[in-house]
């Protein structure tokens, strides 16, 4: 009779466990499906009008010349969440959730800052910066995966910024030439470097000017929020 009882009640002991765990795969399960609907919100946001934030924290609020000119700076563009063809990771997500249950409402007005391989622009690795569209017309930093914002891309973006940076470069790489050009490659014209230089110039500002047009070239002030590949 006792070995019965005991039996009896092991047997609700393990049927409570197992009921328990079933409530925590079920919570589990709803968690993962709320992420997944985060995630689609954002890889389908198109809309620019966001929630009404009377005092959000202000460092991570950014008005839009600003952004601006980080994507100038370093060549990046700044893009409806719906043009984005990466994945959002579960930092990002996290971050979503804490604001919807900070100010009581879901959110979907997602831009993110990338390079233009990120994005699926209309005709054709690196890393975002996901942002949400506010009412007063800034956007708040909600989440920032990668190391793309580096000195490196910064030099590497600034001689097409505008038409001015590039011919500067232009001008500094014929310079370049004509100063470190051996003597036997000049000929007759060592003793005039400034006519190797004007020379080179024009030779490099011809073919610039070809391959700018030939490949669709565009400046970083004016592609920085274009959804187009160039």
């Amino acid at each position: 009779m006792a070995t019965h009882l005991e039996r009896q009640r092991l047997e609700r002991i393990l049927l409570g466990q197992h009921k328990l765990v079933d409530e925590v795969y079920e919570l589990l399960e709803q968690e993962q499906k709320h992420d997944d609907v985060i995630r689609a919100v954002v890889l389908s946001s198109r809309g620019k009008e966001g929630p009404v934030w009377e005092h959000p924290p202000e460092h991570r609020v950014y008005s839009e010349e600003s952004i601006r000119a980080l994507c100038v700076k370093y060549r990046l563009r700044f893009l409806e969440g719906a043009l984005f063809k990466g994945a959002i990771p579960d930092q990002a997500v996290y971050a979503i959730r804490q604001l919807e249950r900070r100010l009581g409402e879901p959110l979907h007005a997602f831009r993110i800052m990338a390079p233009s391989a990120r994005f699926k622009l209309c005709d054709s690795e690196a890393d975002p910066l996901l942002f949400l569209a506010l009412a007063d017309g800034r956007y708040l930093l909600v989440h920032k995966w990668g190391n793309d914002l580096s000195p490196w891309r910064a030099l590497l973006g600034w001689p097409v910024r505008n038409a001015v940076n590039l011919g500067t470069t232009v001008l500094m790489l014929a310079a370049l030439l004509a100063v470190f050009a051996p003597d036997a490659w000049l000929g007759g014209w060592h003793t005039n470097r400034f006519i190797v230089f004007v020379w080179t110039s024009l030779v490099l500002t011809s073919f610039t000017v070809f391959g700018w047009f030939a490949f669709f070239g565009q400046f970083s002030t004016d592609n920085w929020n274009s959804r187009y590949f160039n």
